[in-house]
């Protein structure tokens, strides 16, 4: 793990409620754009992961300076309700945040990055989402995503399905490599799409929630990250050291910047 892209907070007390853990790895990459936070604490956590693009060091720069962003308000404003319209708050102000970034010559930097982010408290989660990083819910053998690309391929499945394409342009065009490219992202200068928590998700004892950028979910289907998670339930730091050791073993000649979050939920004795 580059510890230099990782900020991880743990407050002393809590009560076994949650399991977390945050593993990086740089790949086959020459420089480290994702940047990672976890903060948990005794009543609430609070996980957040940043893919950064952009040239030279621009995104490393565009993540890195929202998620200290994020963490920097977080702390300074302690929210104890409407998380959900916190963190939409907060991918406003980040957005803003990385366009504003510049360069050593003061030129605009032209960066960007995705953002995914959770918080849960009593039991609860709320999230947001922008760009093409993920979180996943596992419960019990059943895992899903709850949120959903921001590229290229997203935007056709909805003109296809309002017959503003035919199927064999469709078709043709998820076939390239430009299906992936983001759509939308942090440092635009306006978020086009902003995906959130309506109501929040209430956690099950044993529920795990996994953020991760695109290095993980590109490199690993979601059948074989699921088997890795419940091979490893007794263990959120075991399962994403696994989960990213998994990854480099089943690249070939590159890969992506890797990064991953694990919550585990336990639901207090008094509480079932």
């Amino acid at each position: 793990m580059n510890s230099a892209n990782v900020i991880s907070i743990r407050k002393k007390g809590f009560g076994g409620q949650i399991s977390a853990a945050v593993d990086s790895i740089i790949g086959t990459r020459r420089e480290q754009q994702d940047f990672a936070g976890l903060i948990v604490e005794e009543e609430q956590v609070l996980g957040v992961v940043c893919d950064g693009m952009g040239g030279l060091e621009g995104g490393s720069v565009a993540s890195s300076s929202a998620v200290q962003l994020l963490l920097d308000d977080y702390r300074e404003i302690r929210p104890k309700a409407a998380f959900s319209d916190f963190l939409c708050r907060e991918a406003v102000r980040m957005d803003q945040c990385v366009l504003a970034k510049t360069d050593r010559e003061g030129n605009p930097l032209r960066a960007g990055c995705t953002l995914v982010a959770v918080m849960i408290a009593g039991g609860r989660m709320d999230w947001v989402s922008v760009g093409d990083s993920r979180i996943y819910v596992l419960r019990e053998d059943a895992m899903v995503s709850v949120t959903r690309d921001h590229n290229y391929r997203r935007e056709l499945e909805e003109a296809l399905e309002r017959g503003e394409i035919n199927r064999e342009f469709f078709d043709n065009e998820i076939q390239t490599k430009r299906s992936d490219a983001l759509t939308n992202y942090l440092g635009m200068g306006g978020i086009r799409r902003m995906e959130r928590s309506v109501q929040p998700l209430e956690l099950m004892d044993g529920d795990m929630v996994l953020l991760c950028s695109d290095g993980l979910y590109k490199r690993l289907d979601e059948d074989q990250i699921k088997a890795m998670l419940i091979d490893n339930r007794v263990s959120a730091q075991v399962a994403v050291k696994r989960l990213n050791r998994m990854v480099m073993q089943k690249s070939l000649r590159s890969q992506d910047n890797t990064t991953v979050i694990l919550i585990q939920y336990h639901r207090l004795q008094e509480e079932k």
